[in-house]
């Protein structure tokens, strides 16, 4: 089996930027669970080859995320009219989520380097609460922009549906255990910046986990009615794990802040009582648990489906292999979580066993995914596949004065066969959905 292409047959670097999608932040997401993991590990936590281990895993995820983020600019400065094709691709335009989600690990990361060996002292600590606030506005724009998108720009049906519809909505439940860890460095400084993070990230993850659950509610459907997706899509069923498990880690972390600041003063009754913040984090370890529950419910599926299909096909190498480390690694966290709330050497044993399988994954993945992108054949974009370059730079919109009227004139293929669509005004609105009929020559009627 030949690993690398023929050097003739590699994809220019210019090609390679164009075919960047939102899919390539997926990376950034499995590193940094990958490193939150060994930050996190049960066991021998404290030992220098595992904090170096961890710290090497921090800075090359730290070069991935300047590797992706300067190509995803360079693909819509050099190819702009990229931009409408994806944003009106039902499938590819949701992986906009996944760019908060990789960003939040590298602010764990940072925290990380400051609580244990004290990087930047207090201003440094601030400075990473201010990049979370910053990560955190980006998330719910993501999550309640791309929910809206999804409702007025795309054409959805239940059949084609796939756990896809997931990613603009977990960045809420990430940016909140995010939350977590970072009210935790906060109280030793301020209780009241503490409990106003703790607090605020409450609200997001009560907002993106119901919506999450209802999204899953679907899927099943969409499984029981229609059966299981093509082989190239059974692979994203693990995402169903990435709200499970980051909902209930969020949950474990920012109820055992709140039972440690609450109440702020003894009035006797509700919520000033001194069983406030106990309440509210039994309340919190509840619903956790009942996460962790659907969680092992869900894997029994999904590895039932990934086998059945495995035994039919083969799923080639792809970005959607990099899809199946964070959701996997997010569930892991939240054992470890309960194993540590609990003091349980089971939750603790089933926590470790599947961080090393995680990233067992995340190594042979990553590995594996080399000699694809050093020839260029991992670069991808499926928006793309139907739409050559020449096509995409021949949709040009120029517009004259003829008489009294403004006329717009759509030049669409390179062969030269013009479309013309006329509006009454400059300021006429053309829609990204046209754009993107446009090129597929199926231009709405004037």
């Amino acid at each position: 089996m030949q690993l690398i292409r023929p050097y003739a047959e590699w994809k220019p670097w210019k090609e390679r930027i164009r075919h960047v999608t939102w899919s390539w932040h997926a990376v950034i997401m499995g590193t940094g669970v990958v490193s939150s993991l060994l930050h996190n590990f049960p066991y021998h936590n404290s030992s220098v080859p595992l904090q170096y281990t961890a710290l090497g895993i921090d800075f090359l995820n730290m070069g991935l995320f300047a590797f992706v983020c300067s190509c995803t600019v360079l693909t819509y400065i050099l190819f702009p009219e990229i931009w409408p094709i994806m944003l009106s691709d039902p499938t590819q335009s949701l992986y906009i989520g996944c760019f908060p989600m990789g960003a939040a690990t590298l602010v764990n990361a940072a925290l990380a380097f400051n609580q244990l060996w004290g990087v930047g002292g207090r201003r440094f600590l601030y400075v990473l609460w201010g990049l979370w606030w910053l990560d955190t506005v980006i998330a719910l724009m993501v999550a309640f922009g791309m929910v809206c998108t999804m409702v007025v720009l795309h054409e959805h049906n239940v059949e084609k549906m796939t756990p896809v519809w997931l990613l603009p909505v977990v960045p809420l439940s990430v940016a909140s255990s995010s939350g977590g860890l970072m009210a935790n460095a906060l109280k030793a400084h301020s209780t009241s910046f503490s409990l106003l993070t703790s607090t605020f990230f409450f609200g997001m993850l009560l907002a993106g986990l119901p919506l999450a659950v209802m999204i899953i509610a679907v899927y099943v459907q969409r499984l029981i009615v229609y059966g299981l997706p093509s082989a190239p899509l059974i692979l994203s069923a693990f995402i169903v794990l990435g709200p499970m498990g980051q909902g209930g880690w969020s949950l474990l972390l920012n109820g055992q802040n709140v039972s440690e600041l609450l109440p702020l003063h003894d009035q006797g009754s509700f919520p000033q009582s001194l069983l406030t913040g106990q309440m509210l984090f039994a309340s919190c370890f509840s619903a956790a648990f009942m996460l962790w529950s659907m969680g092992i419910c869900w894997i029994i599926i999904t590895c039932f489906s990934v086998a059945y299909t495995l035994r039919k096909t083969r799923v080639p190498l792809s970005m959607a292999y990099w899809g199946l480390i964070f959701p996997n690694g997010a569930y892991s966290l939240l054992c470890v979580q309960l194993g540590n709330v609990l003091g349980s050497p089971f939750f603790r044993g089933v926590g470790a066993v599947w961080s090393c399988i995680t990233m067992a994954v995340w190594l042979g993945v990553f590995i594996c995914s080399i000699p694809s992108f050093i020839d260029g054949s991992i670069f991808n974009a499926a928006y793309l596949r139907d739409f050559p370059e020449s096509e995409q730079a021949g949709i040009t919109i120029s517009f004259w004065k003829e008489g009294s009227e403004e006329t717009a004139v759509n030049n669409t293929r390179a062969t030269g066969t013009p479309a013309p669509s006329t509006c009454t005004s400059v300021h006429d609105l053309i829609s990204k959905t046209d754009i993107a009929n446009a090129l597929t020559g199926k231009l709405s009627p004037a």
